[in-house]
């Protein structure tokens, strides 16, 4: 996997966060049971735990503790009139002490943190970025998340404050040579959700907040371009944003997840009609093969294989293109 470069590292060296990568993206969906029926026949991805008391199913291929939060929209976390789409996305920080540099950081220069939160196998803080989406940043506190998570879980939630509730933990919890399990029926056989990409608002405002407060670094585009395509210290692609030129809603655009290998994604495609799933759209290009379905709720997702994923591949990328395939 490809890391950020020395040079990189320096120009995030005075942020409250350094991630390490995506760690998840959890979505509302109208019915979180049949959700979890297509996350997994489809998207390829095992239950790892369910929540009936919040109506929410985690799934996961074992590369963290839940690659998807799938949320029904009459869950207790839901609005009133709430819609499916974009609940919060997450970034897997080093360690605990970490987190807590950057929660102390971050109040100690007035940013507003909207909350705080222990989930057993990590712990974690909640910020709105400048359009108003919840970013979770999170560190995970225990070596196998597999037996503290999976199955039913109906428990009430400690209360959390980063460096008081407990002494910071400096161990490197984040999974390091985790078990990977193949749906070997699905269509998609996704290694992870690797990137989330919104359409935005206020793209300078949005890109300032990525690079400036969370630490991301730029892969390639920036704050003048019409895109950019933003990273951790250990990933070659978390998010991508979008400067609102096509009259597109703003808001989650689509979550993308890299699969295993070629012949896959091709086979995919070619079983999509026989599925009952709408191909829209199917981008090959040197930098990386990209194909875009819809789950139930119209919700984009991409499912895509690296090629020559390197900036130089990527120069002079229409809008229109670069909306189907970053």
């Amino acid at each position: 996997m490809e890391t950020v470069s020395t040079a990189d590292h320096k120009k995030i060296e005075d942020t409250p966060f350094r991630p390490r990568r995506l760690g998840h993206a959890n979505i509302f969906v109208s019915n979180y049971e049949k959700a979890f029926e297509f996350y997994n026949a489809v998207a390829g991805f095992e239950e790892v735990y369910r929540q009936p008391d919040n109506k929410a199913s985690f799934v996961s291929n074992g590369n963290t503790y839940h690659d998807y939060g799938l949320t029904d929209i009459h869950s207790r976390y839901a609005k009133p009139g709430q819609k499916p789409g974009l609940f919060h996305f997450a970034f897997e920080l080093k360690n605990e002490a970490d987190l807590v540099d950057g929660y102390r950081q971050a109040v100690k220069t007035g940013v507003e943190i909207q909350s705080t939160e222990d989930h057993d196998v990590a712990h974690s803080l909640y910020k709105f970025d400048p359009d108003g989406n919840a970013v979770e940043y999170y560190a995970d506190v225990v070596p196998d998340w597999r037996s503290a998570r999976r199955g039913i879980i109906i428990k009430s939630k400690p209360k959390y404050v980063p460096g008081e509730t407990s002494q910071p933990l400096s161990d490197e919890f984040y999974p390091k040579d985790p078990e990977i399990r193949v749906v070997k029926n699905a269509l998609f056989h996704s290694k992870k959700v690797a990137h989330v990409a919104l359409m935005t608002k206020d793209y300078e405002g949005m890109h300032d907040y990525y690079t400036g407060f969370a630490g991301l670094v730029p892969f390639i585009g920036g704050r003048n371009s019409d895109f950019v395509v933003l990273r951790g210290t250990h990933a070659s692609q978390d998010l991508t944003l979008y400067r609102n030129l096509e009259g597109t809603e703003p808001g989650l655009h689509h979550i993308g997840m890299e699969v295993w290998d070629e012949s896959n994604l091709n086979e995919a495609v070619h079983q999509l009609q026989e599925r009952k799933i709408a191909l829209v759209a199917d981008v090959n290009h040197s930098a990386r093969h990209a194909v875009t379905i819809l789950d139930p709720d119209n919700i984009r997702l991409q499912f895509f294989v690296n090629r020559k994923w390197e900036p130089t591949e990527l120069e002079g990328l229409d809008f229109s293109t670069a909306l189907k395939l970053l």
